[in-house]
């Protein structure tokens, strides 16, 4: 009953099939069965009949003693039940008293009296023969001649399905938010203009925020950048190149809560739709200090070690100069030694022949002294 044309129809129509049951009933009374003016009101009340069972939404319309006058055939078809055993009954005896729903009866006796008009009326009752089904109930007097009794109109929409793919929803949304909000970098949502509608909990933590101090705001105005306004700049040209298309990445800095100055390896990421066109951006940072520090005790160690190892090179490289120094001397000597020992091989062997000279001339004088004796 959202669109107002179709209410005055449904009204309408309700009116007239009440109407030309009770015309109907006043003719067949008189004996007038066949007459023309039966014809003509049976054919209309038919006509009527048939419009009503094209609405697509099951709908009821009910007399002043809350008893259908009539219902649309997705009624009938929703629920489960004939014609024969709705008609002309009271809208809680349907079904075996299904219908009997305590908020059913809250709508037609308390609320509506009040208002008139009640839309989306939301009721849940477990049915014997579909089970459980979520409503919307949308209620509406039909105004009438002041000597007739007015009728309602009722219309119901299930909702059960959409209530099941909401929950089902909310239940992935909470699964996605849940990830979305244990990860360990900045993750964010971002329109094309730089406006920050999403941030995640690791965020807001470690910008020591709540969410209302950086959502629906520019990006660059966000705690995190404010001590720069160079880095203000380069985000919005960063912005504008994503909103173009472009991936972009750069290292920024960031103050955090406790004033200490963090670096962070951010990107902007333009998600696209099936046209092509830039529909929103994904900012994400990832927080890299611990990186760098590591990064500068690295260069700082390789320095210091450089340093050493240019020590110690010299210390050998002296080591190895005196080593050689050593080693020539060593040789030096060894020469010495050699030649030395050459010259006492050369004095021992002129000791070793002279001494066997004099053994000779010993032996000779001996000799000559024996023949000396002889004579």
């Amino acid at each position: 009953m959202k669109d107002l044309k179709k209410q005055q129809q449904q009204q309408q129509l309700a009116a007239e099939v009440k109407r030309l049951h009770r015309r109907l009933k006043q003719i067949q009374a008189k004996g007038f069965l066949y007459s023309k003016e039966d014809l003509i009101i049976q054919d209309r009340l038919e006509y009527a009949e048939s419009i009503i069972a094209t609405v697509r939404e099951p709908l009821i319309v009910l007399d002043w003693e809350l008893k259908v006058v009539t219902a649309s055939k997705p009624f009938y078809d929703n629920f489960k039940v004939k014609p024969k055993e709705t008609i002309g009954r009271f809208i809680y005896d349907l079904g075996e008293r299904q219908w009997d729903i305590p908020d059913l009866r809250k709508l037609l006796n308390k609320v509506l009296p009040k208002h008139k008009v009640i839309t989306d009326f939301q009721v849940e009752h477990n049915f014997i023969e579909i089970g459980k089904r979520v409503m919307f109930l949308s209620a509406e007097w039909i105004p009438r001649e002041s000597a007739r009794p007015q009728l309602i109109l009722l219309a119901i929409e299930d909702i059960t399905e959409r209530k099941k793919l909401e929950a089902s929803l909310q239940d992935s949304q909470l699964k996605v938010r849940a990830v979305f909000d244990q990860a360990f970098q900045f993750i964010g949502l971002m329109t094309t203009k730089g406006i920050l509608i999403e941030a995640n909990k690791t965020a807001l933590d470690f910008a020591g925020v709540e969410v209302s101090a950086v959502l629906n705001k520019p990006f660059w105005e966000t705690p995190w950048w404010t001590h720069s306004k160079e880095l203000q700049q380069k985000l919005r040209d960063s912005i504008q190149k994503a909103a173009a298309g472009e991936f972009v990445r750069f290292e920024a800095t960031h103050i955090a809560k406790d004033e200490s100055l963090h670096y962070v390896d951010f990107s902007l990421k333009p998600v696209k739709d099936k046209t092509g066109k830039v529909v929103f951006m994904i900012p994400e940072g990832r927080d890299i200090t611990e990186y760098k520090e590591l990064e500068k005790q690295l260069r700082e160690s390789y320095a210091e070690l450089g340093l050493r190892v240019k020590v110690r090179t010299a210390e050998l490289s002296k080591a190895n100069e005196d080593l050689h120094k050593e080693i020539s001397q060593r040789r030096q000597i060894e020469e010495e030694l050699n030649a030395k020992m050459q010259d006492l091989e050369k004095f021992s062997k002129f000791a070793v022949d002279r001494e066997l000279k004099m053994e000779e001339l010993e032996d000779k004088v001996k000799e000559l002294e024996e023949k000396l004796k002889t004579k």
